[in-house]
């Protein structure tokens, strides 16, 4: 059974902001609410469709998805460096989702605890910021092609506090986010050392794997492990210690600047983007959404 959109808008400051809601036409009382954040110049309906409608599957484990829409298309997000528009960095989106979140908590059967933010590329970023900024407001975030930024790039309270738990998805060969860190900016290669549009120093995907896991008080070292999906390899970095929440990062080899998964291409759904990795369906593994 197709899922049930709606679009809706909140006032904010000054803002007018808009969001779309996917749900089933039944919806369970305390349902777990999922934030799609969507990347630098996408849209909420632009990343349904990039992504495969595979965020709005989540409905049929019991979830409700919101993509809320960034201004002008994009974030005022955990780091410091400037997209296109310098209003944005005037924003406040912490605030922003955090009234959202508030509003679908009492307009709707969702459940406060269970809350949980995807954030691809510029929404990583955005992702970031609200898990350090706003401690307690979401029950775990992942993030995708998304990697921390480096000391003196950042805008966001680097001061511990509970940590959340933190599902990441890199590709070994993003030419925008580097895997092994560096510059974040357009590039035909990887390799590639002249950036265009650079947006500050970013640390490697482990490296951020790393920095969170110490935020989680995790002092354990990780564990590694390959898997063999369908179409190619993927290694699983995990960080576990009792009473501690998870860090868990997913390296997908050959993987470029995407997201895991099925993704509309010539009229049908590419399933080599990511190795076969469906993040979708890990993000719902991982977080229980189906408990």
């Amino acid at each position: 059974m197709d899922p049930v959109v709606v679009r809706g808008s909140l006032g904010c400051g000054a803002e007018r902001r808009t969001y779309t809601v996917v749900r089933s036409r039944w919806v369970a009382e305390a349902a777990p609410l999922v934030l799609v954040l969507h990347g630098f110049r996408d849209t909420a309906d632009s990343i349904r469709r990039y992504s495969g409608g595979s965020f709005d599957a989540l409905t049929t484990a019991g979830a409700m998805v919101v993509y809320p829409n960034g201004v002008a298309r994009e974030w005022n997000s955990a780091r410091r460096a400037v997209m296109l528009s310098r209003r944005v960095k005037r924003v406040d989106d912490v605030g922003f989702l955090r009234e959202l979140i508030r509003h679908l908590v009492s307009e709707l059967a969702v459940d406060v605890g269970r809350v949980f933010v995807v954030g691809f590329s510029l929404g990583g970023q955005m992702a970031i910021r609200l898990v350090c900024d706003a401690p307690g407001l979401v029950a775990g975030a992942a993030l995708i092609s998304s990697t921390l930024p480096a000391p003196g790039n950042r805008a966001f309270n680097e001061s511990r506090s509970a940590g959340v738990p933190i599902l990441a998805f890199h590709g070994t060969a993003d030419p925008l986010a580097p895997w092994g860190g560096g510059t974040v900016g357009f590039r035909c290669s990887p390799t590639q050392r002249r950036v265009l549009f650079g947006k500050g120093p970013h640390l490697s995907a482990p490296d951020t794997l790393r920095w969170f896991a110490v935020r989680n008080g995790i002092e354990s070292p990780p564990t590694f492990a390959w898997i063999r999906t369908a179409r190619g390899w993927v290694g699983r970095t995990d960080y576990r210690e009792e009473g501690c929440a998870p860090v868990t990062g997913y390296t997908i080899v050959g993987g470029r600047h995407e997201i895991p998964g099925p993704r509309p291409r010539l009229l049908r759904p590419d399933a080599t983007v990511g190795g076969g990795l469906v993040a979708a369906s890990v993000v719902s593994d991982y977080f229980g959404l189906g408990k």
